[in-house]
Formats: C-alpha cells, structure tokens, sequence
C-alpha cells in the first residue's frame, strides 16, 4: 500500500530546433518505509492525475490504451523498483534472466547538415564522443532526406552519402554506427525508394541499423524495405499505445522495435512488447533519450537480451542523465559500456541533496510536490 508520493519536476528536455519536453521523477513510499522510482515524459500536474487514479483503481493502471497514458509510466517503473526491493533483487531477475552484466551505450550525434558540411565540424563531433569513451554513434543529421532542385537525385545521393562515408573512415571499420533521419517528422519528403538506396549505402558502410526511414504510416513500404535489405531498420519511438506496437511486430514491419519506457506505460507494457517482438523474430533497444530512472529500467531490462549485438542503450552525457542519481552509476568503462545496477529493483537512488537545494537539473519553475494517502 502506497502511503506517499512525491512528485520531483525536472528541467525540461531540448529536443533541438526550440522543441522542449517536460520531464517528472516520482518517488513512492509505501507504509513499509520502502520507496520506488519512476520517470515520466509529463509535467507535475499530468503525474498527479496519474497517481490520483491510480489510487482510485490501481487495476487500471495498466489497461489505459489512450494518450493519458505517458504519466502511467512514472507510477509503474516506481512499482516495479519497489517490487524488487522486497523481493532483494534486481528488476532484471523478476523480468527474466540477467544475460548481461554490462551494456553498450551509444550516443546521438545530433547536427543541422549545414553545420556538417563547415570544414572540420562533422569530424570533431563524432571525436568529441569517442573521447568521451563512446564505442558507439547514432547520426542523427537534421534535415538530411530533405531534397530540393539545387541537385540532381544522383548529386543528392552522393551528398548525402558523403556523410556516411566520411563518419566510417573517421571512427574507423570495428566502431559501431547508426543512422537516424526521423522519418516521424510531420514533413517527411523522402519515399521508399530513396529509403532503398541509402540503406544499400549503409549495408556497404557496415551501418547496424537505419532509425525511421520512412513515415509512421508507411507500413507497407516498412515491411518491404525490411525485406529488400540486409541492414536493420528500426523505429516506433513515437508511438505510445500498445496496440500499435503489436502492429509493428506482427506485420514485421521493422527489425528493432524502439518504444521508449517513460512514454508509453512503463516497465510492463515495454515488457510485454519485447516478449511479442521476440515471437516475432523482432529485437527492442529501447528509445532513451529521457532520464537517469528511465536509463535504469532500460539498463534492467536490456540486462535479459539474449543477443550480445543488440544490446544496447542510448545514453546522452547531458543533466537529466547524469545529475538526478548518486555515485554516478553510468560511467562509461573501457569498452564504451555501462554496468547493469546490481542492487534490488532499479539499483539506483536519487541525489536528495540536489533535490532539497533546487541545483541543476532540479532548479526548475515547478516545485516538488507531496502527497499523502
């Protein structure tokens, strides 16, 4: 029985080009005195509607199959951490079995390409995070796909794969790359066949996979370019509703389903996904560009992947990640992994200090809020 919640509002979270997303922890404490964290992609208010239901009807919880969704997430990871402190193990041993004790993160190089093309710019970028001790990259070139009549086809392709290129011969033939063109967003311009053959350039490239490379909706061109090339193509971080992703894995429309833990419900909808993927020949790496809580369900989680190749987890050296928790429990080793938290439930604990001082990713308009039941 949950005896009191409180609500901990974080800095919101640049998504790039002005875009800004609001972020919550959540701390249950049940009449035990055992506490819970979650993480959620929602303000202080949606949380609170969140949790007040939850009281009212904790079976509902996990039925929820619209937008109101998203705060649930906060609420589930935080029982489920509880869960595994009274159980005194690690959520990776109540979801499974712990494959991995350590996991490959890899980081998000988000550049604008007209900044790419400056001289120099690409290169000390991409050798800023392997100085960082990064063993993996994830480009993520803004605008890229986004063609006018400046080129031919044949010009655009040789642009555009230029980039690609270059980014091999920097980082050199055993760093592992990825390709995002966040094909989700609202004005994608490019079409099946161009997503062809910039796949066949990243199967030449020996890219791991190629993120969003056509519209959400596109389902059909999806299972096609699935089938007409040897490089992975995963996506589906905007999607939130159980349902949709039942779709993407029964019509193995992708090959790396990417739901993201703190948008769409939490640990056990993400659970129940990565069970249906895997019936389906279809492997999850989660969408991570949240916070520090939700790294650790993800870390927890991927700990049960039985594939060494793809286990993996996003991880931005930015606040949100590295300031909420204590003793800094994702440095990255000598392999460009993190360790899997061994402690019972998420294995990790909040930086109180920060908290009650309002410093860093805590100094925020909103205030904490505490309820009590």
């Amino acid at each position: 029985m949950i005896q009191k919640a409180r609500i901990i509002p974080l800095s919101p979270i640049d998504w790039g080009e002005g875009v800004t997303k609001d972020a919550t922890l959540l701390e249950l404490t049940t009449k035990e005195g055992m506490t819970g964290l979650g993480s959620t992609y929602a303000g202080p208010s949606e949380l609170l509607a969140a949790l007040n239901a939850y009281h009212q009807n904790p079976e509902l919880l996990n039925k929820v199959q619209d937008t109101s969704i998203t705060p649930n997430s906060a609420v589930d990871i935080a029982l489920w951490d509880i869960q595994g402190k009274i159980a005194q193990k690690p959520i990776s041993d109540l979801l499974g079995k712990r494959q991995h004790d350590r996991i490959l993160a890899y980081a998000t190089l988000e550049l604008h390409i007209t900044k790419a093309q400056k001289a120099g710019v690409f290169e000390q970028r991409i050798r800023a995070l392997m100085d960082l001790g990064f063993k993996a990259i994830k480009l993520s070139i803004d605008t890229y796909g986004y063609r006018n009549a400046s080129k031919t086809e044949r010009e655009w392709d040789a642009f555009e794969t230029g980039f690609l290129t270059q980014a091999r011969e920097i980082v050199g033939p055993h760093f592992t790359l990825m390709l995002d063109v966040f094909g989700s967003g609202p004005d994608w311009p490019s079409d099946y066949n161009w997503a062809l053959r910039t796949a066949k350039k990243l199967e030449e490239l020996d890219f791991l996979w190629f993120e969003e490379p056509l519209a959400p909706t596109a389902l059909e061109d999806f299972t096609k370019l699935t089938k007409a090339t040897k490089i992975a193509v995963s996506g589906g971080e905007d999607f939130i509703l159980l349902k949709d992703f039942e779709r993407l894995a029964t019509g193995k429309s992708l090959n790396i389903i990417q739901p993201d833990c703190t948008r769409m419900g939490g640990l056990t909808p993400l659970h129940a996904i990565k069970t249906l993927a895997n019936q389906n020949n279809i492997d999850l790496i989660p969408h991570g560009w949240n916070t520090a809580v939700g790294l650790a369900a993800d870390l927890q989680l991927m700990s049960t992947t039985a594939k060494d190749s793809l286990c993996m987890v996003e991880f931005m050296p930015t606040w949100h990640l590295t300031e909420p928790l204590i003793n800094d429990p994702f440095a990255l080793d000598h392999d460009g992994k993190i360790k899997v938290p061994v402690g019972p439930g998420l294995g990790v604990e909040l930086n109180n200090d920060m908290i009650e001082n309002h410093l860093g990713v805590f100094n925020c308009n909103d205030k904490v809020i505490e309820v009590y039941y």
